[in-house]
């Protein structure tokens, strides 16, 4: 009897965390395909009405649903934030994807050098390195704000970029160098009686099997720059430079706004990164079982 619950309860609690997980995706996607006349009402859904993709429309072209075209019809439902939500979507993807490629560029050799190699001061630098995230972000904003300023990148991409590659980078270095003490060292002995250097040695053989770990930070990395906030509030300039974090809660403070126009704001903001996660998804269970079993 014991046998067969387990693999019941593993059903089970994988089952509550794809509700938990894949819910509220499911649930933003139902609410941006009917209007809210469907949505509140009780008696009617989407099998019975049908989907609408009126809000679609009007975020990527701008044109009101016939609904709001009526005579009295509430106007103020319909946010200006849900039409800046692609152009927005456009900038937050920028940004990860630099932010992602110079944590990638920076933070593996960083890795590899500390997990690796001896050199004055290591111990010290690592650990100011991985403690630096356990300062509240709040604390960093008025010395950042005021260093960027002089530097001219307020209110550029440039700026937010810099800020989330700093952000990520901690937590880079310190999955890949744990990955990089794990392979065993009879490996870079070979490279070295082969004359490597420790540039070949890195290029060569390490980063080649660090690949799904490499993989698993470099999601991270995405996932730290789209979804962050404070940041990306304070440094964003105009729309043009707007991350999809920020048009979002402008969004959402709206309290007349559509819910149907809300969820399909937080469906299409969304989008990115399950497109991303189901390309590299591979590579991310590759790394945290990889590390498992090394470890």
């Amino acid at each position: 009897m014991a046998g067969r619950l387990h693999p019941l309860a593993t059903v089970a609690f994988a089952a509550l965390i794809l509700l938990f997980t894949g819910g509220p995706v499911l649930l933003s996607l139902y609410g941006s395909l009917v209007p809210d006349r469907v949505l509140l009402s009780p008696d009617k859904s989407i099998f019975t009405e049908g989907p609408n993709l009126e809000t679609y429309r009007y975020v990527f072209t701008g044109q009101l649903p016939d609904s709001y075209k009526q005579e009295s019809a509430n106007r103020a439902m319909i946010s200006d934030a849900a039409r800046q939500v692609p152009g927005a979507l456009v900038n937050s993807s920028i940004n990860a994807l630099a932010a992602m490629l110079l944590n990638l560029i920076l933070g593996a050799p960083a890795a590899f050098v500390f997990a690796r190699y001896v050199f004055p001061g290591k111990r010290i630098s690592f650990m100011y390195l991985i403690l630096s995230p356990l300062v509240p972000a709040v604390a960093l904003v008025t010395p950042i704000y005021m260093m960027l300023e002089f530097l001219g990148l307020v209110g550029t991409q440039i700026g937010i970029i810099l800020v989330h590659t700093a952000k990520a980078l901690p937590f880079t270095v310190l999955i890949l160098s744990v990955f990089f003490r794990k392979i065993p060292g009879e490996i870079f002995e070979a490279a070295t009686l082969d004359h490597c250097s420790r540039f070949q040695t890195f290029w060569r053989i390490a980063l080649p099997l660090a690949l799904p770990s490499v993989g698993a930070t470099g999601l991270f990395a995405f996932m730290l720059s789209y979804s962050e906030y404070m940041f990306a509030m304070i440094l964003s300039g105009d729309a043009k430079t707007r991350p999809v974090s920020v048009v979002m809660a402008a969004l959402a403070r709206n309290t007349d706004v559509s819910w149907s126009l809300l969820n399909t704001g937080i469906f299409i903001a969304i989008v990115p990164t399950l497109v991303l996660v189901v390309l590299v998804w591979r590579f991310v269970v590759e790394g945290l079982i990889g590390g498992a079993v090394k470890g």
